[in-house]
């Protein structure tokens, strides 16, 4: 496993993403939400082999209590933590300050910990209408200890340039993978870099879209956008000598400007291969350039139609 160096931590390249511990995730789940026993498990395991980072939020179900009790159960030294706040939209802006602190020290409580390394502002369209006040509360979260930096998990360009106004903020979380390269092509994951954020990167594998069996796919909407994409993509990967999660994985985490991939897992066993696949061999030049080129035009919004359909 790789790391990154943040602040005097040592962040690995791969962090445990914990939303499948809390609730039914991704369009290659067909397990559903995991066993409590059974989300310790995949904890200790991406522990034991080298995973410092564990990605969580308030939204996530149960997800916080379960990682909570795993680390009250066991003893173990809490890793880099990252959880979300997220705001709910009948909340009154004046109240904003005190659902902040309060979801905030929820989190620590159901954590089991007095502070984290990481909060992020779960949904960025907030910053549009409040950022002012928004980003002056999330301050007050490092002044009160509960956290060492903050951020906003993010969703576009426009999103990114939005953060970037206010010097608090020095992390972020966005989506970003082969077939998704929008912040790449838009120079907005260079622009994070220059500016020394932190990146998370979420769905590198498009939320499971990645392995899914081509002959099954019938949903038109993949049918038209997805299915010739992956269909493209296997092609690469035979032809390179790598898997789709191989490819999929070291297209990214290789990149300067990223810190660390967040991946979740079904089962401990799923947590020993996503680490195994960031062992695959460097892209050359020229595969990194056909990727970019070949997957540069996704209609990802179309995609995400379905990505975002409710289970």
């Amino acid at each position: 496993m790789k790391y990154s160096d943040v602040a005097g931590q040592r962040i690995s390249k791969m962090s445990l993403g914990t939303v499948q511990f809390g609730l039914h995730y991704g369009i290659a789940n067909d397990v559903g939400k995991p066993e409590e026993a059974q989300s310790h498990d995949m904890i200790r395991t991406a522990l034991e082999l080298g995973i410092t980072s564990i990605d969580t939020a308030r939204a996530y179900g149960d997800s916080e209590d379960i990682i909570g009790r795993y680390f009250k159960k066991s003893g173990a030294e809490l890793p880099f933590v990252s959880t979300k706040v997220a705001i709910e939209d009948d909340v009154d802006p004046k109240d904003y300050e005190k659902t902040i602190i309060e979801s905030v020290e929820t989190s620590l409580e159901k954590l089991g910990v007095r502070k984290v390394n990481n909060i992020m502002l779960h949904d960025s369209q907030w910053l549009f209408e409040h950022g002012d006040k928004l980003s002056r509360y999330f301050g007050d979260l490092i002044k009160r200890g509960y956290c060492d930096m903050v951020g906003v998990s993010m969703y576009s360009g426009e999103d990114i340039d939005k953060m970037l106004e206010y010097d608090v903020f020095s992390s972020t979380q966005v989506p970003l993978s082969i077939f998704d390269q929008r912040l790449i092509n838009s120079g907005h994951i260079k622009k994070l870099h220059d500016r020394g954020f932190t990146v998370f990167i979420r769905s590198v594998f498009l939320q499971g879209l990645f392995f899914l069996d081509p002959a099954k796919i019938t949903d038109p909407i993949l049918v038209e956008h997805a299915l010739p994409r992956i269909l493209k993509l296997r092609a690469l990967c035979e032809k390179e000598g790598l898997t789709v999660a191989e490819m999929a994985i070291a297209f990214l985490r290789d990149m300067p400007e990223i810190t660390s991939l967040v991946l979740g897992a079904d089962n401990p066993d799923q947590i020993r291969s996503n680490i195994h696949y960031f062992d695959a061999h460097p892209l050359s030049e020229e595969t990194v350039h056909v990727l970019k080129n070949t997957f540069a035009d996704v209609n990802i919004p179309e995609i995400m139609k379905v990505l975002s359909r409710p289970k």
